[in-house]
């Protein structure tokens, strides 16, 4: 018997890793579809009559990466470019949901090469963008019947382009859900180095910070305050976009749509993430000698997102071209009235909110589309 046996030599599991990750990806996209069927009634009954009138804007849902083709290179990259972050957004948004931290935990303790974990997210991210190819199936479809004179001209580079397009879209939401895999050990490392307790109380900050802003920016809710930024500089980049007319074959109405339903999502998104974060301190909440004051502020802190991406809508209006002042005025007013609205009515009350956010999202259109002569 040897006493000094040589350990056994590693080797990676070549389990279904794919087909478990493919099984939770499947969970959350149920889940997902079941809170919107609570909401479909309202949403239906609100805002069915526009997307049955523009259902035929599906078909241009692969128009930007083929028509990138066409264009001179620096504006064909940047379209192209911006379909293909468009595209891969859901993918970041639902990481946490996609790969929970205890699954990257178990991950990291599990014997798994470094090629089967990347394959397993490059499966759940063409599963989650699956949808978006068939509608780049039906806008191929669409055209290749209706044959506009452009695309005729550069059908092949502009297939190529859209497959390209989706598969780099894939890449990038793999790349999402790496990153939330290996964030575990960073978060871990940041844990070790926080200050001693002795520390934390000589530099406690005052109640409202400590209850509404450090959660929002040290990862305490979801979105946190750098995603909540993040999303602020997309819209910042639409509005910049829209005002200057970067192409002008995207009509005004598509951008102010874009525009105001991430505006409407971002102020719903932080004010369920600041009730659920409030809801957790209830008790404590109500031993302090002004509970509610937390709560208007909290909701306050909700508009921000809304109201600071308007008023940076509105003032490149201002500075772009020739505007209506009624529209304009309308539109600066709907945009102080959406988030207020919408704050003032709890997230649990889900028909309500989607009736809100269809309303709100339908008048900033009609208004957005009628800014300049």
């Amino acid at each position: 018997m040897r006493l000094f046996a040589r350990p056994p030599r590693f080797r990676p599991l070549k389990t279904t890793l794919a087909a478990a990750r493919l099984e939770r990806t499947r969970e959350v996209l149920h889940e997902l579809l079941r809170s919107l069927k609570q909401a479909l009634p309202i949403l239906v009954g609100v805002a069915g009559p526009i997307f049955i009138a523009s259902l035929a804007l599906l078909a241009w849902a692969g128009v930007p990466p083929m028509l990138a083709v066409t264009l001179p290179w620096q504006r064909g990259l940047a379209l192209w470019l911006a379909q293909v972050l468009a595209a891969a957004w859901p993918l970041w948004a639902l990481r946490g949901r996609l790969l929970p931290e205890p699954w990257c935990v178990q991950l990291r303790c599990l014997p798994f090469g470094r090629a089967a974990l990347w394959i397993s997210d490059l499966a759940v991210s063409a599963a989650v963008l699956a949808p978006l190819a068939g509608l780049y199936a039906l806008s191929v479809l669409a055209f290749a019947i209706h044959g506009p004179a452009w695309f005729v001209a550069v059908w092949p580079a502009a297939l190529g382009s859209l497959a390209l397009s989706w598969i780099s879209s894939c890449v990038l939401g793999a790349a999402a859900l790496a990153w939330q895999r290996r964030g575990v050990a960073a978060r871990a490392r940041r844990a070790h180095r926080a200050p001693a307790p002795e520390a934390l109380l000589a530099a406690r900050p005052g109640l409202w910070r400590a209850l509404l802003w450090s959660p929002w920016w040290r990862g305490a809710t979801s979105p946190t305050g750098a995603s909540v930024a993040a999303g602020l500089l997309v819209a910042l980049a639409i509005a910049l976009a829209w005002t200057r007319g970067a192409w002008p074959f995207v009509p005004g109405a598509a951008w102010a749509l874009v525009l105001a339903a991430l505006l409407v999502a971002l102020t719903e998104r932080v004010q369920r993430a600041l009730e659920s974060h409030l809801a957790t301190l209830e008790d404590w909440l109500a031993a302090l000698p002004a509970a509610g004051t937390w709560r208007l502020q909290a909701r306050a802190l909700a508009c921000v997102p809304m109201v600071g991406g308007g008023a940076i809508a509105v003032a490149l209006v201002l500075a772009s071209r020739p505007w209506r002042p009624g529209p304009l005025a309308g539109y600066a007013i709907a945009l102080l009235a959406a988030p207020v609205a919408l704050v003032s009515v709890p997230a649990a009350n889900r028909e309500a909110h989607v009736g809100l956010w269809a309303v709100s999202v339908g008048l900033l259109t009609a208004l957005g589309s009628e800014l300049w002569n």
